[in-house]
Parts: C-alpha cells; structure tokens; sequence
C-alpha cells in the first residue's frame, strides 16, 4: 500500500481542515437550530453545493452532531456543551474553501482556543 504521493499534477484535488474547538459558548453547543445554520452558511462560505442536512441530539442537556453533505463532500460538527468544546470536519474537493468553511464555524462558536490540522487527499500521478 502506498502512503502518499508526491509531486505530479492533481487529478482529484480534496483538501480535508479539521479540528479541535475548546471553551466554545455551550449554549450555542446546545442549539440544534443554530448549529443547523452555522453549517448551513459554513457551506456558502466555502463555495460548496450542499445536498442535505441532518442532526442528531444526544439527549435533553447532551451534545449534537451536525452533518451536511455538500456535492463536493462533507461537513460535520460535533458537540459536547458540557465541557464547551466542539470538533469540526470539512473536506471538500473541486474548487472550494475548506478552511473559509472551517475558520467561520469556530468563529460562530466563539471558540477562544483552535488546534486546526489539514490533510491532503488529492490524487496525483
């Protein structure tokens, strides 16, 4: 198996921004219909397609998980308000900003501290 390919043109170019999100406002953590909204708009900042939407609550006073499918591939956030910290996923592909999409949900979450990581999932040859 090989791990990774360098150099040589892009075929498929995916840029994958991922992360930590800590001492986030728990109450928006919470907020299933802001959250749902963030990701939205997460989408149109990113200049992706969004496809769907869905959530998920983990109880009455548990965390989310917000997931959208955008054409070019996915955005997710997950929360847990009881520590106001959050993770956040976006990859995308084509012709796109993940990290825009990234920086404006830590932004919405009014995150005070961010660990960002970012993958390269491009084919090249």
């Amino acid at each position: 198996m090989q791990r990774g390919v360098a150099g040589g043109e892009a075929l498929v170019i995916g840029r994958h921004v991922y992360g930590n999100l800590y001492d986030c406002n728990p109450g928006i953590l919470r907020d299933e219909a802001k959250l749902i909204e963030i990701v939205r708009n997460s989408a149109k900042v990113a200049n992706a397609t969004l496809v769907s939407i869905s959530s998920y609550k983990f109880g009455v006073n548990g965390g989310l998980t917000v997931f959208a499918i955008v054409a070019e591939s996915h955005i997710s956030i997950h929360t847990w308000p009881e520590h106001s910290f959050a993770t956040v996923d976006v990859y995308t592909c084509g012709n796109t900003d993940p990290e825009a999409a990234f920086n404006y949900i830590a932004k919405e979450l009014n995150a005070q501290r961010v660990e960002v990581f970012y993958g390269d999932r491009s084919l090249r040859r």
